[in-house]
């Protein structure tokens, strides 16, 4: 039921974990093990692989890994406690201190298992410093980068300490030297304004609880007239939160399926509170549950894609809280169209493709000019 791995993790919206009935193997093993053991078996749609594996690690994170190991799959992945915190922070939004690069967000792995760019924190140093969508992280102080947990480790810090990364392109090598730094808290992701004529152009840079709000505030008073809806360089963030910006756009309507170890339907949620038509806007650095909205708009016929083929983020993840504070990152369901095309590894093929390499650089402005950005000039000549 998944892809070969790895080339889209998720859309972020973090679940509760529930720990299934304990499993019992056929010798005792270490309690924190078989908590890890029953929550896989219970929300990893292939957790049945590990009920009876037998595992022999000389430590319980080695015991963890072997079972991680006969899972195989790369996305679900063990979070020391120490690690747990920073992800949070990054995920959810929060102030943090690095380079501008957020797991899972910005930093994920690609088809072939290396670290690779989806897009960059607005205005954080590795925007600045024009780091992109497909930029293969390989090497952090002249090491291996290694797997993206040991990697995140490395790369964020306390602010004003130097951290020199080697990226590839294709054939192309590059290294780069970024200062640490505060970065601020997220906010609502929103940013809006009106585009000569009086156009709204509304720009989303991600997806957490604070978004809805601040999306139906911009809609006051747009009624029936078009909108230019900006999802580039926006990774993802909150499921819920994305369905009730859908909802905002078209009412309550299915989007999207979730499919794990079983089928559920997504739906938007929510009164709609514009009734016009929504000229969508995204790139490569469009992920996950962007992807989702943009989908949603244009299957709903309301809604145009403009731009470049989205990034194929399309997993689900679960927290698995441990009994020794570390926590199990479950990959618990992928996301496919209604009528199950998939999105994982694929993206979405805009309807209208208008190349633009300067769009992948964070923040692009708003209100845009049309004159110096095709994209939103493409968009606009559709909105009439």
């Amino acid at each position: 039921m998944r892809a070969p791995v790895s080339s889209a993790f998720v859309v972020c919206n973090l679940f509760v974990g529930c720990a299934a009935a304990p499993v019992s193997p056929a010798v005792p093993e270490d309690p924190v093990v078989a908590q890890a053991r029953a929550l896989l078996v219970e929300n990893h749609p292939s957790g049945e692989r590990v009920a009876s594996v037998k595992v022999t690690g000389a430590s319980r994170r080695e015991s963890i890994d072997a079972l991680l190991a006969a899972l195989g799959d790369p996305s679900t992945r063990l979070l020391p406690a120490d690690a747990w915190p920073a992800f949070l922070a990054e995920v959810s939004g929060q102030a943090t201190a690095g380079v501008g690069l957020r797991e899972l967000l910005d930093l994920d792995l690609g088809p072939d298992g290396r670290l690779v760019i989806i897009t960059t924190q607005p205005g954080g140093p590795a925007a600045r410093a024009g780091l992109g969508p497909g930029d293969v992280l390989e090497r952090i102080e002249g090491q291996p980068a290694g797997e993206l947990t040991t990697a995140m480790a490395r790369l964020r810090g306390p602010g004003g300490r130097e951290v020199q990364l080697t990226l590839r392109r294709g054939a192309t090598e590059r290294t780069v030297t970024l200062h640490r730094e505060a970065l601020p808290p997220a906010g609502d992701h929103v940013r809006a304004g009106r585009i000569g004529g009086g156009t709204l152009h509304l720009a989303l840079d991600g997806f957490s609880s604070g978004t809805p709000a601040a999306v139906e505030r911009a809609l006051v008073e747009e009624g029936d007239r078009g909108m230019v809806l900006d999802l580039r360089n926006n990774p993802g963030g909150a499921v819920d939160a994305a369905l009730a910006v859908a909802g905002l756009l078209l009412g309550e309507r299915d989007v999207v399926q979730a499919l794990g170890r079983g089928r559920q339907v997504l739906r938007s949620t929510g009164a709609a509170r514009a009734q016009g038509r929504v000229a969508v806007l995204v790139n490569e650095g469009s992920a996950s549950a962007a992807e989702l909205l943009a989908l949603a708009l244009r299957e709903s016929g309301r809604g145009r894609i403009f731009g470049q083929r989205t990034a194929g983020k399309a997993l689900v993840h679960v927290p698995g809280p441990l009994d020794d504070g570390s926590v199990l990152l479950i990959s618990q369901a992928r996301l496919v169209c209604l009528d199950g095309t998939e999105i994982l590894g694929r993206g979405l093929a805009p309807d209208v493709a208008v190349p633009w390499p300067d769009s992948v650089h964070p923040p692009l402005a708003v209100p845009g000019s049309p004159g110096q950005d095709p994209q939103l000039a493409a968009a606009l000549r559709w909105l009439g």
